[in-house]
């Protein structure tokens, strides 16, 4: 993982799992938790699990499951209630991401997958972009994401999709509290 920033571990962390990265997923993920005050103890051995169960489980929770896909990584799934992809989610990701002069690259995934808006919120706060960061956590993530966490959280995910979960909620709260100490 080349960038130092969270949000970039994050953006990683919500793509599928590599064999080779896992064991510094669970890493970053532990030093992440302990950071923000999550108490892991006994669910810090739960959270490493083998590569293979890991890659299952994110299939099972954003890609494939015979009862449906619990947790649809994608913003134009939750904006606009339609459930459909390409949709008003994927239209504002792309028009955040032209405001901040960056073209799309090729890719199996849609633009609006969570670990392209999480590696843009990592972008804008590289670059110093606070108001368009502020402008994007507003009036786009803060949109889907709860609902995401929400339908994430009731598919009783594995300890590391469930900390995921948390962590990035919490880092995206963080920058909201920076924003109101800095008014």
């Amino acid at each position: 993982m080349p960038n130092q920033h969270p949000f970039f571990f994050l953006s990683t962390a919500f793509t599928y799992p590599k064999q080779e990265n896992t064991h510094l997923l669970f890493e970053v993920l532990g030093c992440l938790s302990t950071d923000l005050g999550i108490e892991l103890n006994r669910q810090e051995a739960e959270l490493r699990i083998s590569p293979t169960d890991l890659q299952a489980e994110y299939v099972r929770l954003f890609i494939n499951s015979p009862a449906g896909i619990p947790a649809p990584p994608y913003a134009s799934i939750y904006i606009g209630k339609r459930g459909i992809l390409l949709q008003q989610g994927h239209d504002e990701a792309m028009g955040f991401y032209k405001l901040a002069g960056l073209e799309t690259i090729e890719s199996t995934e849609c633009e609006d997958h969570i670990a392209f808006e999480l590696a843009f919120i990592g972008h804008l706060i590289e670059d110093e972009r606070l108001d368009l960061l502020h402008e994007f956590i507003h009036e786009h993530v803060l949109k889907w994401y709860p609902e995401f966490l929400e339908r994430l959280q009731s598919a009783q995910p594995c300890h590391f999709y469930k900390i995921l979960g948390q962590i990035t909620g919490l880092c995206l709260q963080q920058i909201l509290t920076e924003e109101k100490a800095d008014e």
